[in-house]
């Protein structure tokens, strides 16, 4: 459970991540969260673009996990080039992750296991 739960967290920490990289901001939806503006236009692009993702991802893979989810989301970042997600990626699984970052991504990840959205 321990490992799942680092694993969401990995994953959680380089999309809230995404949020803090300063970028250019463009239309298209393959490419690199650290490729989204940092401002509220760019963050709303980001999410958007991260939820059409995952949208098409489970439409595809109805019976995934969030595991294989995030696996996919990974292979999408090598696919894509995204070596700033994939650094913060290793970053986070070597346990080089600002503790109170952590604890906010541990937050949500909590409010959404024990809140889920229908």
């Amino acid at each position: 459970m321990k490992k799942k739960l680092l694993y969401i967290g990995i994953v959680a920490i380089v999309l809230v991540g995404g949020f803090a990289i300063y970028s250019y901001p463009s239309a298209s939806l393959a490419k690199c969260p650290s490729a989204y503006g940092t401002d509220e236009a760019g963050s709303a692009e980001y999410l958007a673009a991260t939820n059409k993702w995952t949208n098409d991802f489970f439409d595809t893979n109805p019976d995934a996990t969030l595991m294989e989810w995030a696996e996919a989301r990974r292979r999408f970042w090598i696919a894509n080039d995204c070596t700033k997600e994939l650094q913060a990626y290793e970053n986070a699984k070597a346990g080089k992750v600002d503790p109170k970052k952590m604890q906010e991504v541990e937050g949500i990840l909590r409010d959404a296991i024990n809140n889920p959205t229908p």
